[in-house]
């Protein structure tokens, strides 16, 4: 392995540690002005709103903390790094990209004719804010992909050269999986702390059909625990918890494909919003006219997930003999 990276790495590394301290920065702004700031009551309103937002920046800080421990990573080769970050990179260019087609086609509201704020420049203040992740995500997928960058990151290089005799490391879970199991597991953990306390109301949606109150916690946190119990599988390289884990994501990928095709998908997005905030409001009709198109699109993250899970099922299955194999007697 190289003792120092590549220009190109470095600058990328420095470049995702500015984003992200700025991102933690726009976070504890935030928290700080909705925590002394009094919000406007208006009908439709749910009472909830300020503690869900400021639960939703403290989760932004966690998440850009760990932007900045991937960041540090790639700065010191680390090849775990090098696949976070590339997760990172995706996110980023999918769901700037998505959002910069919505602000591109969907109408901005049209303003007061008192007001002294251009909805022109609201909107050209917005694609750049969403055109520099997408731009810089699209730069890292580019560069972490290359043939010279994957070296730099390889575990093999000068130690072997000096006839350095290697130890065998125990067998993993591929790291893309790997990071998806992690992923499940803070959301498990994120949504126990943020639902009981919030008393956020569930409501589940499921092939078309909706289901709230008692019904709807039950298939919620029925499914939060099967995918903790398969995320743990997963990272323990059980073989159980691969079957699990992939019929979990394509139930919910067919699931959320037939509920956006029927025809009462608008009528059960206006039940969930009126659930929440007791009534619909002005900026729900407008949301709902775009809301089947960005429902299609929110189901290309469960494809790629989905697409993992097969590319990698060799190497789960030869982590599993590995580790199965390590346990018999020599």
């Amino acid at each position: 392995m190289r003792s120092r990276s590549s220009a190109s790495v470095t600058v990328a590394a420095i470049v995702g540690i500015c984003l992200a301290a700025f991102a933690i920065l726009c976070c504890v702004v935030a928290i700080i002005g909705l925590s002394t700031t009094e919000l406007p009551s208006t009908p439709g309103t749910p009472p909830f709103i300020r503690p869900l937002s400021v639960a939703m920046m403290v989760i932004g800080c966690g998440l850009a903390i760990f932007g900045i421990v991937t960041c540090v990573g790639v700065l010191r080769l680390r090849s775990w790094a090098r696949i976070s970050i590339l997760v990172w990179a995706g996110v980023m260019t999918f769901f700037s990209g998505l959002s910069l087609l919505f602000i591109a086609f969907v109408p901005f509201p049209a303003a007061p004719a008192s007001s002294p704020v251009d909805p022109s420049v609201v909107r050209a203040v917005v694609m750049f804010v969403y055109g520099v992740p997408l731009l810089i995500g699209a730069w890292w997928l580019v560069l972490f992909n290359q043939k010279s960058v994957k070296e730099e990151f390889s575990p093999t290089g000068s130690a072997d050269a000096a006839g350095t005799v290697a130890i065998p490391q125990a067998p993993r879970c591929p790291l893309p999986l790997a990071i998806l199991a992690w992923i499940s597991i803070a959301s498990m953990a994120i949504s126990l702390l943020v639902y009981p306390l919030l008393h956020l109301p569930v409501t589940m949606i499921l092939f078309g059909h909706i289901f709230h109150g008692r019904v709807g916690a039950v298939v919620f946190f029925g499914t939060l625990f099967l995918n903790l119990a398969g995320a743990i599988g997963l990272l323990k390289l059980q073989r159980w918890s691969y079957p699990l884990m992939l019929g979990l994501y394509f139930f919910w990928m067919v699931s959320g494909t037939v509920s956006v095709l029927s025809p009462r998908f608008e009528q059960n997005m206006r039940d969930m919003v009126a659930q929440m905030s007791g009534q619909e409001g002005q900026a729900g009709q407008t949301m709902f006219v775009y809301t089947r198109t960005f429902g299609i699109l929110s189901l290309l993250p469960a494809i790629l997930i989905i697409w993992l899970f097969l590319y990698y099922h060799t190497r789960f299955v030869e982590a599993c003999a590995a580790k199965e194999a390590a346990r018999l007697p020599q």
